[in-house]
């Protein structure tokens, strides 16, 4: 018989494990350590399914798989009943944002709404010192929510006008504790340097591309991810081609234009530079539906929002559909090239990581990533393919795959436990029966009782 860890006093495990949300809120130094007996694990580092497994976590972290014939209960730990259920590593959204320093109840909601829904890592883009400061917190335990990565400000040609200025920003972001750059509109020569720098001080860059620098530009850069597959339907259209014709949203207006011949080129320029995609499909696709918006803000994850972000969603949608250069037959054919692309940089084998930018355009947080899971099945990717971008390959993402993302010994215990195969039907990462954030057990009914309070303030 194997046994896992130290022994836990009785007492320490009846004052944290009963209510984790006060566990955490109390920054104690103290983690309980958990057993989840009985499991059927998918360790996410291949498609296996591991059965009958006992997993031991302690100190935030896993110290233990293994058979549960072979296992040893640790004792004075929470035994968590696993037996017919389905665990897996908890998701990450490669695109979220966190509200800032002005509305700070939002922002709180927003990290619980996260965690609620399995997503136990958030790549923030765009941000300000108050997501540090966040980061920090929920690091510390002192509120509930995901790992947090923050992306600095929006990198713009306001905000960097110069290429020396480039320079002194990009150290400066650094300096303060930014994880990463998030590039916006920026001059060639500026965002040359600004690549430069951020390669010379181990400083990841991404985002958007700069349409002066195009894909072929960022590419050649090195840029580390590329979100929204943000220039590419551009990279297909020749000037000559395009005949004076606005780009639209994502290349919406000359996406009819694209040479199909040059496609292979942009996935093979992506798998050589080592660029991630992040391609947020419910962005465009929710754009894109012929859903009304009155509609779509009635789904039931939306009573977790505050109302004048709902009608923002709205107005924007009605918006755009008016635009004069919206052209539905092209908003339909840029969805489809999305799927289609998606397809092709897996089968090429270009990194893809899972994101939905939430909170935008009816992307609740948390609640997205669901919908962004069965976009990415649509493309003809499978259940265990779509699931390695939101967790194996976020952690490779981030240079850490020793880290998270599996389920193995010595990894942040961040889980998911499921009561249905999510390698069957992606839509079983939804039945949940709980989830660990960094060594802490959040069952569904907790889960439930703090929607609920979410709920109630929006409303």
């Amino acid at each position: 018989m194997k046994c896992f860890g130290r022994i836990f006093v009785l007492s320490l495990f009846y004052s944290f494990i009963l209510n984790p949300l006060n566990a955490q809120q109390q920054g104690t130094s103290e983690m309980p350590a958990y057993v989840i007996t009985n499991v059927n694990v998918i360790p996410m580092n291949n498609a296996e399914i591991l059965k009958n497994m006992h997993v031991i976590v302690e100190e935030g972290r896993i110290t233990g798989v293994g058979p549960s014939a072979e296992t040893a209960i640790l004792p004075g730990a929470q035994e968590i009943d696993g037996k017919g259920k389905y665990l897996m590593p908890g998701l990450a959204e490669m695109h979220g944002h966190i509200p800032g320093s002005e509305q700070l109840q939002y922002a709180e909601d927003v990290l619980f709404l996260y965690i609620a829904n399995g997503v136990t890592t958030v790549r923030n883009m765009l941000g300000t010192k108050y997501q540090l400061q966040l980061r920090e917190r929920v690091k510390n335990g002192e509120l509930p929510g995901p790992t947090i990565f923050a992306a600095s400000p929006w990198l713009s040609k306001e905000a960097i006008p110069t290429p020396e200025a480039a320079s002194r920003i990009v150290k400066e972001h650094k300096e303060v504790g930014f994880d990463l750059l998030k590039i916006g509109s920026l001059d060639p020569e500026t965002y040359k340097q600004m690549a430069r720098t951020a390669h010379n001080i181990n400083m990841p860059f991404g985002g958007h591309i700069p349409e002066a620098v195009g894909l072929k530009g960022a590419l050649e850069a090195r840029q580390t991810s590329i979100d929204h597959y943000d220039r590419y339907v551009e990279f297909l259209v020749s000037e000559k081609a395009k005949k004076g014709r606005s780009n639209g949203f994502f290349g919406s207006g000359i996406i009819d234009l694209i040479n199909r011949e040059r496609i292979s080129e942009a996935i093979e320029m992506t798998v050589e530079a080592g660029t991630w995609n992040v391609p947020t499909l419910s962005l465009v696709e929710h754009l894109a539906s012929e859903e009304a918006a009155e509609e779509m803000i009635i789904r039931p994850e939306m009573r977790y929002m505050p109302k004048p972000v709902l009608n923002d969603w709205v107005k924007f949608k009605n918006d755009y559909v008016q635009r004069e250069d919206f052209q539905p037959e092209n908003t339909a054919a840029l969805v489809e090239f999305r799927r289609e692309l998606t397809k092709k940089l897996h089968e090429a084998g270009a990194g893809i990581v899972l994101g939905s930018d939430a909170p935008q355009f009816f992307n609740v947080p948390g609640f997205s990533i669901h919908h962004e899971l069965e976009m990415m099945v649509n493309t003809g990717l499978s259940p265990y393919e779509v699931l390695v971008t939101g967790t194996k390959n976020a952690a490779e993402y981030f240079g850490t795959p020793e880290e998270f993302g599996t389920v193995q010994q010595g990894r942040r215990a961040d889980l998911i436990l499921l009561n249905a195969n999510p390698l069957e039907d992606i839509t079983n990462v939804q039945n949940r029966a709980g989830v660990m954030v960094r060594g802490l057990w959040y069952p569904e009914e907790k889960i439930g009782q703090k929607l609920k309070e979410i709920e109630e303030r929006n409303n």
